[in-house]
């Protein structure tokens, strides 16, 4: 290997390092932080690796605070608020590829601009509406405003998708026999599970992390979701750190699962070959 080659790997796997090691240190802390004892944990220096470990944390978490549920909350709003979207998003992704109607470029072409818009523009209006439907304090609304955040952008993704699969193979179908609802789960949906294991894996996420429409339309301990359940955890200017990792690390649980389920359909593209153009 030449100098000037053995220069260049070294830069990127320094770069590489550097960044993952950046990337991994908070999780790192947090998983440590949340098994460290309290008389460990305020020392003025603590140190990276501490000399005890506790699980009394978890204890807590599960025995005098109201975690499990706003973790039951949070898997119920983020598991519905997924299929929700994710079904709105395939049907609407769909008509916009493959179907001819007015306007059909106009939606295609702006939709994601709803995405863009601001969340903290809409959450007024939105806690109108919930309150005048009945679902104040309730996380049924949340399963109302959480599609309107995600729907624009997984329609964005799955668009793209559905574009790069060849129409043959649905005119193909056609021929044989199916209509165009047979056509899309029959052919188009098993060809674009890798995309939609990739937007569900988004939206339940995204759902799961929400916070400003979460501290809105709901008050009660009974009816909100993980993320405002972790923040109560902070009490003016004292936090309450053993409470606050072993929560987040609890709370990051089912994103990971999600990830390590999805990566069996993130796959290349299973179309190819599939027709000759």
């Amino acid at each position: 290997m030449s100098i000037r080659k053995f220069k260049k790997y070294l830069f990127i796997y320094t770069v590489s390092i550097v960044a993952l090691i950046f990337t991994l240190f908070p999780f790192y802390w947090m998983l440590v932080s949340s098994f460290t004892p309290n008389d460990i944990m305020y020392k003025v220096n603590p140190t990276l690796i501490p000399s005890k470990f506790t699980f009394q944390h978890y204890i807590d978490l599960f025995t005098t605070t109201k975690f499990t549920t706003y973790f039951i909350n949070s898997l119920y709003v983020a598991t519905f608020s997924t299929l929700i979207s994710i079904i709105i998003s395939i049907l609407g992704s769909y008509s916009l590829t493959r179907l001819r109607y007015r306007g059909r470029m106009f939606f295609t072409k702006t939709i994601i601009l709803s995405y863009l818009l601001p969340v903290a523009v809409l959450f007024i209006p939105m806690y109108v509406f919930a309150s005048r439907l009945g679902l104040a304090d309730n996380k049924n609304s949340l399963l109302l405003v959480y599609p309107t955040l995600i729907v624009p952008y997984c329609c964005y993704m799955l668009i793209s998708y559905f574009k790069a699969i060849p129409v043959s193979l649905e005119e193909a179908a056609l021929i044989d026999g199916c209509t165009s609802l047979q056509s899309l789960f029959k052919i188009i949906l098993p060809i674009a599970l890798p995309s939609i294991a990739v937007v569900a894996t988004f939206a339940f996420t995204m759902a799961w992390n929400e916070y400003l429409y979460a501290l809105v339309l709901t008050t009660s301990p009974s009816q909100q979701t993980v993320t405002i359940g972790i923040a109560s955890f902070k009490y003016s200017d004292q936090y309450i750190w053993g409470l606050l990792m072993s929560s987040s690390v609890i709370a990051s649980i089912p994103s990971l699962i999600l990830y390590l389920l999805a990566q069996r359909f993130m796959v290349g593209d299973l179309s190819a070959g599939g027709v000759k153009q």
